[in-house]
């Protein structure tokens, strides 16, 4: 029997790297900056992007251990080889850890003035994937029992939750001045599902007794919308779970999944040098009706030891205790399926900008930024300096402050070649370097043709130049 969660990993592994941004949010001229703060006008003009190459972003977090805590050089007899260390993974793992990812292409981008206001116009192919494991699945390695202090072990996996989705996006934002120092922005999004797997609820657990008697519980549903073949036994439990071969592309790229969702922003330019700014994105949800399915096993199995009476008095007549064990915890912990539609919101977070502006060149900033997972809250907190030595060049230098990783140094450029712009963000350069240490990924690049409208304004200035001469 293939296993219940091949749609979570079929999801999960098409998406490999959430949040940051944090370095592009402050890299000036760029567009697609309007993404993170609706309210933002990093064009005075107007633009549009490469079909497809606008905005590529892949993010990735996992607050919980990087690679280097799992896998160490051995001691000893295995000083010159590679070792697995659970202990040392245990150590750096916290009571609940986050894996997080988050992909995106632009398809479409563009955007105009119209008077005061600023249009902006986007269809986006978005991927996410959220996933918080507690420390106890590491537990599982010390069995049952602490022979040690002569005291039984319980676990306890309830805090395990996932929520990964696929998506389409089509945006239409405008950014409108409300006072000569406050600006507003909103962004109203039609969203297309394509896949989604949730976990509903997950409660399960192994409570051991002095008696050395078990007693484990499960109390858990999976939501998923998927084109899977799912095979029921006699009993109309769960027997077989395929994907579904003959599914139509089409189906699955533009189903019946359908939803809404909006982003919010403001910005305050306090006097020449201070800015200030917060949004809320990606508040909505996405009502699943495609190929959905519901798995859910409820059920208890109480182990009481083995009987081996039969042997010792020879009429076991090939009695197979393993197999009826076996057969007895299946019993205990089958799996249902249901069809029925569900609704999931789409991974919401909010953020807070501050802006000093010195000289025309540099540029102070900070931002604070979070997001939610099954309602805990995840910060970042990142300072940048950016420099801007001509309208041709924008750099930027971050620090940032993440959840279980301090340290995290950022970069981004933008280059602009008459209207080409050409854009590149990292939060995590230091990922480049130790790769077996880093717990965060990200990156951002992409193409855009940008028009500023400085052949007019230059026109101007030498009027008003020639005029002050006359005069």
């Amino acid at each position: 029997m293939k296993h219940i969660y091949i749609a979570i990993i079929l999801l999960g592994l098409s998406v490999i790297a959430r949040a940051q941004d944090n370095a592009f949010m402050l890299l000036k001229g760029v567009p697609q900056t309007t993404q993170i703060n609706p309210a933002f006008r990093p064009v005075s003009g107007g633009y549009f992007s490469l079909p497809a190459l606008g905005s590529v972003k892949i993010n990735g977090s996992n607050t919980g251990f990087s690679w280097s805590d799992i896998i160490r050089s051995g001691t000893g007899s295995q000083a010159d080889s590679l070792v697995i260390d659970l202990d040392n993974l245990s150590d750096n793992l916290q009571d609940n850890n986050l894996l997080a990812s988050e992909a995106s292409v632009q398809i479409i981008g563009l955007g105009f003035r119209v008077k005061k206001a600023f249009i902006t116009f986007d269809i986006n192919h978005r991927m996410k994937a959220k996933v918080k494991y507690p420390k106890s699945l590491l537990d599982l390695r010390y069995g049952n029992y602490n022979y040690d202090q002569d005291v039984p072990i319980s676990h306890s996996l309830s805090d395990l939750f996932i929520n990964t989705m696929d998506y389409h996006e089509v945006a239409l934002g405008i950014s409108h001045p409300i006072t000569e120092k406050l600006t507003f922005g909103a962004r109203i999004k039609y969203l297309i599902g394509v896949a989604n797997a949730e976990s509903e609820k997950f409660n399960v657990g192994i409570e051991t007794f002095n008696d050395g008697t078990m007693l484990m519980t499960s109390d858990a549903a999976i939501r998923t919308s998927y084109p899977l073949v799912v095979e029921l036994d006699e009993e109309g439990y769960i027997d077989d779970i395929s994907t579904d071969d003959d599914a139509d592309a089409a189906d699955i790229l533009m189903g019946d999944n359908r939803g809404f969702g909006f982003d919010a922003g403001l910005t305050y330019q306090l006097n020449e040098k201070f800015t200030f700014g917060a949004a809320v994105n990606d508040i909505g949800f996405i009502n699943w009706k495609s190929n959905t399915n519901r798995f859910y096993s409820n059920g208890t199995f109480e182990y009481n030891g083995i009987d081996i009476s039969q042997t010792i008095t020879g009429d076991d007549d090939d009695v197979d205790y393993l197999e009826d064990l076996t057969d007895d915890f299946e019993d205990s912990f089958k799996f249902s399926s249901e069809e029925s539609s569900y609704k999931t919101n789409i991974m919401g977070s909010f953020n807070i900008t501050a802006q000093y502006q010195p000289k025309q060149w540099l540029d102070l900033g900070a931002i604070y930024k979070s997001y939610f997972v099954d309602g805990d809250m995840v910060p970042e907190t990142t300072f940048a300096v950016g420099l801007t030595p001509g309208s041709a060049l924008s750099t930027v230098f971050t620090y940032s402050l993440m959840k279980n990783a301090p340290a995290n140094f950022g970069t981004g450029i933008a280059v602009k070649l008459g209207a080409l712009q050409i854009y590149a963000a990292t939060d995590n350069i230091n990922s480049l370097v130790t790769p077996d240490k880093a717990k965060y990924v990200n990156a951002r690049l992409g193409i855009n043709f940008v028009f500023n409208g400085r052949k007019k304004k230059q026109v101007v200035e030498n009027i008003e130049v020639i005029e002050e001469s006359i005069d």
